[in-house]
């Protein structure tokens, strides 16, 4: 028996290839409000220590369940001694009937001697790290299937990993051991719990130092993190530990062994771009790998036909625009095949393969019945994405009641930048600014969605979204004319406008802050609040001729200590008074 066990345990410590191992993080439960996790071996340890059967670690895609099996298994290898615990790492989705046979299944799958296989169960101890409940699509209890721990069956403590996003909010039952002697009744006393943290700062430090050390890059960690440290967003994805890798990756194939990073200008977008592909690329390659039923197979082998990565990021685009469209932004979505069926909520969550998988597939973070995606700056990546593939399938505008079929015309009223002000939404504009810069094509659609808004008042907020994120792309407007434009919102922050004219322009608010003004023209503007702040110095102040505002509210901080307040309120917007204008400009040095 030792001699088998001798030639399992040697084969078992050769096959591990785990280069980069960090310690994981956990806290005892997915309802915990425990702030500083543990480390998760610690746990571990106590559940080996005591009388617990089961222990269930549960993570996000990507969080290092496997990863921490693995290293389970190999450190207790090393400390085994002849008649202690077995440890045995399962990959559950490569079974045939885990529910029935697990165990014995396993060692003929590893040429363990079929005639040791009794003598084994009657007279020794085993762990069972059985990875990927999630993925050998179970909804059974292992522990109760097998009969573990029963008399003359296996004796075995149990560890399984799975996923967060597999389970519902009644997950328990899957698990949890059941009473010795009693009927259908819970020992809940027996069972462990805990759900892996994200990566801290200090645990994306070694991973970086690690994964670097492997590499024969002429770079260094601390330019590889100066990098990450820029891109909004892009180091809090980092807190996963298989994402991570992933951005790694990403910045690997973007950068190509440039050895100076800080003089490579590298986009947001770019980086965003390259990583969903890599996370997408990554997830076929896993699939491809599971023991799938006859349904799931024939959808995957669809998919991969119609071009899995495609498919991947049209699901993703339109769950996006969809979050927008349906729920005004609010990213947390709750799913309930029994109340939602009926809703457009199930075109993405329902039961259909296709979207199955590709939800299996995806950037999304499941805990019960609510979903999410992983991160704010995903959901505003792909929501600019859906932005994007609209303009690029509508080449020109229609009329308002009906569009073309084909969707060469379609109504501005249905453009996703005229349904939100994207002032709210700043990590959108960031994206699609970034797109200006890159698709000259769409720098030209949203100047002429702000041409339209001068004879369409269906394209204000469409002409609104459209300028700040031309300003924030850096676009000039030196020398345009504006009239007649008509915007309900504008961020002109640190705008270029220089000898710009709106004259006749419709404005409900616009900030001028941090704006270059020298020699534009505002005049003849109807709305309710404009601000001007914070100009940039040796900035000569616009002129204001015919001001039609109801409330005009001025700051100027060019000539003053501190910022000097002056409202002008007339009677009505009709009744305007020379002498009140006057005194604004001879107060605040406007000519």
């Amino acid at each position: 028996m030792e001699y088998a066990l001798y030639i399992l345990r040697t084969g078992r410590l050769a096959d591990y290839r785990q280069s980069v191992y960090i310690p994981l993080l956990a806290k005892p439960s997915p309802r915990a409000l425990d702030d500083k996790p543990g480390p998760l071996m610690d746990r571990v340890d106590d559940f080996l220590a005591g009388d617990g059967q089961v222990m269930l670690v549960l993570g996000d895609s990507g969080a290092g369940k496997s990863t921490f099996g693995r290293h389970l298994e190999h450190q207790l290898w090393q400390e085994y001694q002849p008649g202690s615990r077995i440890p045995l790492f399962i990959s559950l989705s490569v079974l045939d009937r885990p529910h029935k046979d697990l165990v014995a299944e396993y060692l003929k799958r590893v040429d363990f001697p079929e005639d040791l296989i009794w003598e084994l169960k009657q007279r020794r101890q085993l762990l069972l790290i059985c990875d990927g409940y999630d993925e050998g699509q179970l909804t059974c209890n292992l522990h109760t299937t097998n009969l573990f721990s029963q008399s003359r069956q296996w004796d075995v403590k149990l560890l399984i990993t799975c996923r967060t996003q597999y389970l519902g909010p009644d997950y328990h039952d899957r698990f949890v051991p059941m009473a010795a002697g009693r009927y259908h009744q819970f020992a809940n006393n027996l069972f462990h719990e805990a759900v892996i943290a994200p990566f801290s700062e200090d645990q994306i430090e070694m991973h970086l130092e690690k994964s670097l050390q492997l590499e024969a890059r002429t770079f260094v960690k601390k330019d590889f993190k100066a990098r990450l440290s820029i891109i909004p967003d892009l180091l809090d994805l980092g807190k996963n530990p298989f994402i991570l890798t992933v951005v790694l990756e990403a910045l690997s194939y973007v950068f190509q062994e440039k050895s100076d990073l800080s003089s490579l200008c590298v986009s947001r977008l770019e980086l965003y771009e390259t990583f969903v592909q890599h996370w997408l690329a990554a997830n076929k390659r896993r699939l491809q790998n599971l023991r799938l039923n006859k349904c799931n197979r024939a959808a995957l082998e669809a998919l991969l036909d119609d071009g899995f990565q495609r498919n991947g990021t049209r699901y993703h685009r339109e769950l996006a625009m969809a979050i927008f469209q349906e729920q005004g932004g609010q990213p947390d979505i709750d799913y309930s095949h029994m109340q939602d069926s009926q809703t457009w909520k199930a075109r993405y969550f329902g039961t259909d393969p296709i979207k199955c998988l590709l939800r299996d597939s995806s950037l999304l973070i499941r805990a019960g019945n609510q979903y999410h995606f992983v991160n704010q700056s995903v959901l505003a990546y792909f929501f600019s994405c859906a932005i994007w593939e609209f303009v690029t399938q509508a080449s020109d505008f229609g009329p308002q009641a009906d569009s073309d079929p084909d969707g060469a015309l379609f109504s501005i009223g249905d453009h996703p930048l005229s349904r939100r002000n994207l002032n709210l939404e700043p990590s959108v504009i960031r994206f699609l600014a970034e797109r200006v810069q890159k698709q000259p094509a769409f720098k030209q659609h949203l100047f002429a969605l702000i041409e339209l808004s001068k004879s369409d008042t269906q394209a204000t907020q469409a002409a609104a979204n459209a300028t700040t994120v031309l300003i924030r792309a850096g676009v000039r407007f030196h020398d345009t004319d504006s009239q007649w434009i008509r915007m309900p919102e504008v961020g002109f922050l640190s705008a270029q406008l220089k000898s710009a004219h709106f004259r006749r322009t419709a404005f409900m608010c616009a900030n001028f802050s941090k704006a270059w003004l020298e020699q534009m023209e505002i005049g003849e503007v109807l709305g309710e609040k404009i601000r001007l702040g914070g100009l940039p110095k040796r900035t000569a102040l616009p002129t204001l001729v015919n001001l039609h505002i109801p409330v005009v509210k001025l700051f100027h901080t060019l000539f003053a200590p501190r910022p000097i307040r002056i409202a002008y309120s007339p009677r009505s917007s009709h009744q305007q008074s020379p002498d009140n204008l006057v005194e604004i400009g001879r107060l605040s040095g406007i000519k």
